[in-house]
Formats: C-alpha cells, sequence, structure tokens
C-alpha cells in the first residue's frame, strides 16, 4: 500500500498517514446546514472530500465516510419563520435539493449520513456526560462547556486562552443578553433553551435545542468511535466549530478527536469568500444550467484544495475548454473484452506505467488534484498524438479509469446543447425557413417544418410570421 502524506491542521505540516487500526480508515465531514441551495463553495467541500475518501479506496483502504447533514439551527428557523413554514419543512426541501446537486455532481453517497435531529437523544447524554465530568454546567436552562476546564482549549487554531477572550469580547456584542449566563465569555453552548412554540425537545435542563458544536461530536462517537482517522472541512470551521468539537470530545473521552485534521480553502469571488451573508454566490443549480457537471468538478479540482479558488464565469469557461481535451482523447476508450484483443505496444505500455506513477504520486502528496489532472492533460495529449490504433484504445482506457478516481464521470457532452443556445438555433433555422418561402421555395421550407415537427417542434405560422413551441 502507497504511502500517503496529508497536512495536518493539528500540526500544521504534512505526516505520513497511518490509520489506527490497520488499512481500515474512519473519515468524517461536516456537511450542510440545510436552510437555502447549496453554492460553489459547498461544491468544493463535497467534492474534495469526495475525492479523498475516492483515493483513499482506490489505494486500497477500507473506508468508512460520514458526512452530516445539520437540519435544526438558528439560520433554519429564522428563514422558515420569513417563509411562513416549519423549519422541519425548510430543512426537508433544502435537504432534497443538496441531494440532487451532490448526484448531478457525482458526488458519492457517504456510508452514513446523520441529520442532527435524528441524534438528540445522544447529544442530550453527550451533554449531562460533560456536567458529570465538571466540564460543563446548566445556567437558567442553557447549557455551556466550561473552556477554562480543557487547558488545551485553542490547539487546532494555534490561539491561547487569552487570545481567545480578547477576541471574544468582539463576538460578545451580539450576545450581550447572555453574559450573565456565561462563566466566561469564550465558554460556548452546548444546549440552548428555547420557547415551546419553537423548534425544540425536552431535556433534563427544560425544553431547548443542541449547540451546533454538539452534534458532530455525538455523531463521530456514536457512529465511528471516540477517535477516528480523519475529520475534514472547510478552512472556516476551523475555529471555532472544530476547536470546540475538539474541547468536547476529548474533555470526555480522554483520547484524541481524531488523528489527522483537514481543511479546505474558500471559493472567492473578487478576493472574498463566496458565501450566502455577502450575497456574492452562484448556486450549483445556476452554474448546471451552462455547465456540465464534469466541468464544475474539474474547475474545483485543478486547484489544490488547501489553495483559494478565484471563481469567474470566465475561468468557468476556460476549464470547459479542458474536459473537451479530455474527453476527445477518451472517445477512443474501448470495452474491456476488445481491449483483451489487442496488443499495444511497448512504448504505450511504458507511457501508461509512468503516467499511473506520477499520478499516484500527486495523490499521495496530500491529495495533488492540481498534479494529477495535468497528468491527465499530458496523457490525454499522447493519445491524441499517437497514430496507433490499438495503443489510442490502451491509453484512452488507462486515462478513463483515472479520471474515474477524481470522480469525473468522463460523459461526452460536447454535442449537447443548452436550452439558450437550441433556442437560438431554432429562430435561426425558422428565419432561413421565411427566407425560402419568400424566394418560393416552398420545398425547403416544408422540409424544414417537417424535420423540426419530427424532433418534437411545432411551427405555428401567422401574419406576424412564424413561432415554434415545444410538443
Amino acid at each position: 500500500m502507497s504511502k500517503i502524506h496529508v497536512f495536518n491542521t493539528l500540526l500544521g505540516k504534512k505526516e505520513e498517514f497511518i490509520p489506527r487500526q490497520g488499512n481500515a480508515v474512519k473519515m468524517y465531514a461536516c456537511g450542510p446546514t440545510v436552510y437555502d441551495l447549496s453554492h460553489l463553495g459547498h461544491a468544493r467541500m463535497a467534492i474534495v472530500w469526495d475525492v479523498v475518501q475516492r483515493y483513499l479506496r482506490f489505494a486500497g483502504y477500507d473506508v468508512t465516510y460520514v458526512r452530516n447533514i445539520t437540519d435544526v439551527d438558528d439560520k433554519i428557523i429564522k428563514r422558515a419563520r420569513e417563509l411562513g413554514i416549519t423549519p422541519e419543512k425548510l430543512s426537508r426541501q433544502y435537504t432534497y435539493k443538496f441531494w440532487h446537486d451532490m448526484q448531478e455532481l457525482n458526488v458519492e453517497s457517504p456510508d452514513f449520513e446523520p441529520r442532527a435531529t435524528e441524534f438528540i437523544a445522544q447529544m442530550i447524554a453527550f451533554t449531562q456526560a460533560l456536567i458529570d465530568a465538571g466540564h460543563a454546567y446548566q445556567s437558567e436552562g442553557d447549557v455551556y462547556f466550561d473552556v477554562a476546564s480543557f487547558k488545551e482549549y485553542g490547539k487546532l487554531g494555534k490561539q491561547n486562552l487569552e487570545q481567545l477572550l480578547v477576541g471574544a469580547r468582539d463576538q460578545a456584542v451580539a450576545q450581550e443578553s447572555l453574559a450573565h449566563l456565561k462563566k466566561s465569555p469564550v465558554d460556548f453552548a452546548l444546549w440552548k433553551s428555547a420557547d415551546v412554540s419553537e423548534l425544540g425537545w425536552p431535556s433534563p435542563w427544560g425544553y431547548g435545542r443542541p449547540g451546533w458544536h454538539l452534534e458532530c461530536s455525538a455523531m463521530v462517537k456514536r457512529i465511528l468511535g471516540e477517535t477516528i482517522d480523519i475529520h475534514a472541512g472547510g478552512e472556516d470551521l476551523v475555529f471555532p466549530h472544530h476547536e470546540n468539537e475538539i474541547a468536547q470530545s476529548e474533555a470526555l473521552h480522554g483520547q484524541p478527536m481524531a488523528r489527522y485534521w483537514l481543511h479546505n480553502s474558500f471559493v472567492q469571488t473578487n478576493s472574498e469568500k463566496m458565501a450566502k451573508s455577502l450575497g456574492n454566490f452562484k448556486t450549483i443549480q445556476d452554474l448546471l444550467q451552462t455547465f456540465s457537471p464534469d466541468t464544475i468538478r474539474l474547475f474545483i479540482l485543478q486547484s489544490h484544495y488547501r489553495n483559494p479558488i478565484d471563481f469567474t464565469i470566465e475561468s468557468l469557461q476556460g476549464t470547459s475548454t479542458g474536459i473537451q481535451r479530455l474527453l476527445r482523447a477518451a472517445s477512443f476508450a474501448i470495452s474491456a473484452d476488445e481491449a483483451e484483443a489487442e496488443i499495444p505496444s511497448a512504448a504505450a505500455q511504458a507511457a501508461a506505467e509512468t503516467f499511473k506513477q506520477e499520478f499516484a504520486e500527486a495523490m499521495n502528496n496530500d491529495f495533488n488534484t492540481a498534479i494529477a489532472i495535468s497528468q491527465l492533460y499530458q496523457l490525454a495529449d499522447g493519445i491524441t498524438q499517437t497514430s496507433s490504433l490499438s495503443d489510442k484504445h490502451y491509453l484512452a482506457n488507462t486515462l478513463l479509469h483515472y479520471a474515474k478516481v477524481l470522480g469525473l464521470t468522463m460523459k461526452d457532452t460536447r454535442k449537447d446543447i443548452n436550452n439558450e443556445v437550441g433556442s437560438k438555433l431554432i429562430d435561426l433555422i425558422l428565419t432561413l425557413r421565411s427566407e425560402a418561402r419568400a424566394r418560393k421555395d416552398y420545398a425547403s421550407a416544408d422540409l424544414i417544418r417537417k424535420t423540426l415537427t419530427e424532433i418534437g417542434v411545432n411551427v405555428m405560422d401567422s401574419p406576424q410570421g412564424a413561432s415554434w413551441e415545444r410538443v
């Protein structure tokens, strides 16, 4: 099994990836809070960790991959109130939309996809255990984690308690009403009291709902155990979300929550993080109206996951030419049965082996998909340049196999036409038909109408001119 090195945020450096138990890998990635449509930033998170778990399986590891869904949160409750629907209905609608987007982007379903509302009992038990251990305290129906009780707090984000206290004063402006409930401004909520008219559950401390940080710790413990191999998420989760997960989990269990902490960088628009709160985001559904899923996936993967991506429509358009370059080469792929009947040249076999080694070297170096994709391009160029058909077949099959390790579908969309282009083409065809009629070339005009009818386009003539509709 090849040695893989990963950048561990906890240590701030690359280190060899060694699973805790043999070749079994337990991996958890923080998923979406489902209160709105997913944007390109969410797509990056999902695609990056999808590729990581795909490659680990490809490399021979036995992976159990968990990605959660936050379906109870203040943002969900606020948005539901604005729309006049229940939080349950809102989160269910956007969970379905998230699943649809992920399927479109060829993101594999995780082995487990727990929702926060399914783990309320486990979160209550987790909170009570922290209280019993002296790491949490009840305050007027709320329960807070006592940060001072966990001496290693801040180790993930490389901040000490004094620095965090200064930062907490900035946050406290929005939480002045909570100041009298907390021992320290940096203490965070495990359980929040709520009015009985709001979404919530009964607990030993009264009616309420869990704090956001609590759900991941409870899910990890219940599904994967007290210590896992990889915990992943966006870099914006390092503090406070993942820092708080570490504190509550390690305070309770007395052992590391995760051996390796991996974080992907942002998608940026004009050097700002793409975010709903900033209103500078492009939804996945909007982008799929114009670009193929493989184009979006390639756009994300052609940058290393720890580097920011600058998003523009022009950059996506540029990526679409890249996917066409791969598709042209992959079009020479043949079936396994056909491949067995052919013998590629020694040069082609050597080229394939060199490619495989360089692809693995890139991916083993902290999942460097940017270099792995450059290797795919080089292989594609070699396929185009070789004159031997059997070599083209052999190398194209190799290209196709390794492209799919990155989750590219390699579906040939080069001749697909979107609605806008199709509409303009039909308008052009009707203009040519009108010109034919004006020349009294009725045979050509009738042929155009007949052909359009056969493909499901109904042409309607009127004194104002021709119009059309799909049938």
